[in-house]
């Protein structure tokens, strides 16, 4: 215990000095992030290198450790041990580290990060540190077999997600993963994993002598590359250094109730935008802690707040792994009801709304292969049509199935100096209907082209109530179909009055 003491206290003392060096050069190098008064409320430009901080502050304490292994026997047999698994580790987090810079300094799109934390995953698998088990909080533990590999992609993912979207507050990221580091701790003292203890004393450490800057008001900010290092490294540490498939079950289980609070605040925020119809990494301020500070807590009383959260999410999570069955029941009752009160809280939207939804969507896709089995069916039509005729009877059968109310369409004839207009029209639209539904209705307007660019014609659709928005796709399809055909039935036509 005196090497891991030492180890937490020299990660420490090197977080803080790294941390001083950052908040100096920052400014030079770009990372400030600066208010804007919408989502950014500080109240001054504050820099955001606080991923290299925390790096330093890890990877040095445990660089010294490892040339001085030779001097300690346990820890020079541990390192000889967990060689391979380390060297991954420090790949990984080090990939992590330089994609959140890339994040803080250009703003990635989100496919290109999710790219980026796949990889750094596929490198984890590799060394070995897959997931092969997940723990049964009634006992045993349930082997994953060949869904090891993307249980393992989605749980490092989901990690750093969670804990890139937790940065809201000051102090809130670094403090809840400091909870979580603490407990993961507790966890490997009970089962005796000495190189857990050592990483988790340092990680702790790190995290420690950041958070005596980060905490509000900050005067350095975690960055993407703070967030996605600390939630890459709980994700590996939770797999470090058990030597059975039990241990290693469990120690996944710690982190996930551990990290109860921003997973599930990922949760509601996914469910949250799916609802809206907006994209899933579309920003907001709808997030617990962003709901906390609406209610009229301050910043800093917001944190201690999620903190407590957090320390309570780390009590159960031990209590289930330690606990006999009958406590582990009630444990796991609790964390059912706090997360229907919470989810019910702070998500704003209800459960029948939900529903709802999921039945609308339903819909539109029964629809919507029902309509793509017409469209396929008309676009053999147009492809065998040979007249002009025979082409606008195929679309309009389309234009019927689609529900939609009016269509129309004008082919021109360069050579004759003249346009020929075909017209439908649904049988059940009234006129007296038509005329007040038209203002508030959908149209869609298309020019029918050659390949060469020469005009063919026009093609006009209208629908007097809401439409499906994919329904435009099916007529881009419809559209194209018609631009291919209209030369050939125009060929036929002249073949036919030549004659």
């Amino acid at each position: 215990m005196t090497t891991i003491s030492l180890m937490a206290l020299m990660a420490l003392f090197t977080a803080v000095f790294a941390t001083r060096l950052a908040i100096a050069a920052a400014p030079r190098l770009g990372m400030v992030d600066h208010p804007d008064g919408i989502r950014k409320t500080h109240s001054i430009s504050t820099p955001m290198l606080g991923g290299p901080a925390l790096y330093v502050g890890i990877v040095v304490p445990m660089f010294l450790l490892w040339h001085l292994s030779g001097a300690v026997t346990t820890v020079a047999d541990l390192f000889r041990h967990f060689t391979g698994q380390l060297l991954a580790i420090l790949a990984g987090g080090t990939l992590a580290l330089v994609l959140g810079l890339l994040d803080d300094r250009f703003d990635l799109r989100p496919r290109w990060k999710l790219l980026g934390q796949c990889l750094i995953a596929v490198i984890i698998y590799a060394s070995g540190m897959g997931i092969h088990a997940i723990s049964n909080p009634f006992g045993g533990s349930l082997e994953l077999g060949l869904l090891g590999f993307p249980v393992t992609v989605l749980w490092f993912m989901g990690c750093m997600n969670a804990v890139n979207l937790m940065d809201g507050l000051d102090g809130l990221a670094a403090g809840i993963c400091l909870f979580v580091g603490i407990t993961l701790f507790l966890v490997s003292l009970h089962f005796h994993n000495v190189m857990g203890m050592v990483l988790l004393a340092v990680f702790n450490g790190a995290i420690l002598g950041f958070l005596l800057f980060n905490f509000p008001p900050a005067r350095i900010f975690l960055g993407d590359s703070g967030s996605m290092l600390l939630g890459y490294l709980v994700a590996a540490f939770s797999l470090l250094g058990a030597s059975r498939k039990a241990e290693a079950a469990v120690a996944l289980f710690i982190p996930i109730v551990a990290l109860g609070l921003p997973i599930m605040d990922t949760a509601v925020a996914i469910v949250r935008r799916w609802y809206k119809h907006l994209p899933i990494a579309t920003p907001d301020r709808k997030h617990i802690h962003h709901r906390l500070v609406a209610m009229g807590y301050s910043p800093q009383r917001a944190v201690l707040v999620l903190y407590g959260a957090s320390v309570v999410l780390a009590g159960f999570a031990v209590l289930i792994t330690f606990g006999r069955s009958e406590v582990v029941v009630l444990v796991v009752a609790a964390l059912v009801v706090i997360t229907f009160v919470t989810v019910r809280i702070f998500s704003g939207v209800r459960l029948l709304d939900v529903q709802q939804k999921l039945k609308t969507d339903n819909e539109i896709r029964r629809r919507m292969a029902g309509i793509n089995n017409i469209v396929d069916a008309v676009l053999s039509e147009i492809e065998r049509a040979a007249t002009l005729q025979q082409l606008w009877a195929a679309c309009t059968k389309a234009f019927e199935q689609m529900e939609l109310d009016r269509a129309r369409i004008s082919f021109r004839f360069p050579d004759q100096q003249r346009d020929e207009t075909r017209q439908w029209m649904r049988s059940d639209v009234a006129a007296a209907d038509r005329t007040g539904a038209e203002k508030d209705g959908w149209a869609f307007h298309l020019n029918l082209r050659t390949e060469t660019g020469r005009l063919l014609g026009r093609l006009e659709v209208e629908k007097y109530d809401l439409i499906i928005p994919e329904v435009t796709r099916f007529i881009e399809r419809l559209r194209n179909a018609v631009e291919m055909r209209i030369p050939h039935c125009l060929e036929y036509r002249a073949a036919e009055d030549a004659s």
